[in-house]
């Protein structure tokens, strides 16, 4: 249904509408999910992920944004899955790795929110390279550009393939680097990372 909606609906107004470009489908994996990482610009964001990679996607939402009803409902519909990043309930991983066996790929925005500041990126959360570890998954980078101005065309740049690795906060800086490199956004200070 989530590949329904995004392709016949979602996609045609992005495509239509927003203009959207989308580079490098080269390089997405076929036969496997992925770990779909991207940096954070707007609300329009999370339906990009499956657009550009064909692919049906669970969202890696936090908490907070399920406090509203109605919009709790929308973005169960697009497949997101709420996670406490401080204390992960097991529910909440079991519902993540049901859609990995299920074929669906993940989709994390590793700052964790939208960014603040024009042209740089946000400090990182460790969760993709924890989960791209913990079922080794490759990583897929998105660097999204444009899709927070109104006028803007929206464009998706789809990079190479990143292997998983068990160092974690090492890992988060390279597909941070990959993500900076797509977009020409600055990376912010390498500093201790939060592990969500």
């Amino acid at each position: 249904m989530q590949l329904a909606v995004e392709r016949f609906l979602v996609g045609p107004y992005y495509r239509l509408l927003k203009h959207i470009s989308i580079s490098g489908q080269e390089n997405i994996p076929k036969d496997t999910p992925v770990v779909i990482v991207s940096n954070h610009l707007s609300y329009w964001d999370p339906p990009i992920l499956c657009i550009a990679t064909r692919k049906p996607v669970c969202y890696i939402a936090k908490k907070e944004l399920f406090a509203h009803p109605q919009f709790a409902a929308l973005i169960n519909l697009l497949g997101a899955v709420a996670l406490d990043r401080k204390k992960p309930s097991l529910s909440s991983i079991k519902k993540v790795r049901q859609a990995i066996q299920a074929g669906w790929s993940l989709g994390i925005f590793i700052e964790g929110t939208r960014s603040k500041i024009a042209g740089s990126m946000g400090q990182p959360h460790t969760g993709a390279a924890y989960f791209a570890h913990t079922y080794n998954l490759p990583i897929l980078p998105i660097g999204l550009i444009d899709t927070n101005k109104k006028d803007g065309k929206f464009q998706a740049h789809i990079g190479k393939v990143i292997e998983p690795g068990a160092d974690l906060e090492a890992k988060t800086w390279e597909i941070m680097q990959a993500l900076s490199q797509l977009t020409g956004s600055k990376l912010p200070a390498q500093t201790m990372l939060d592990r969500g």
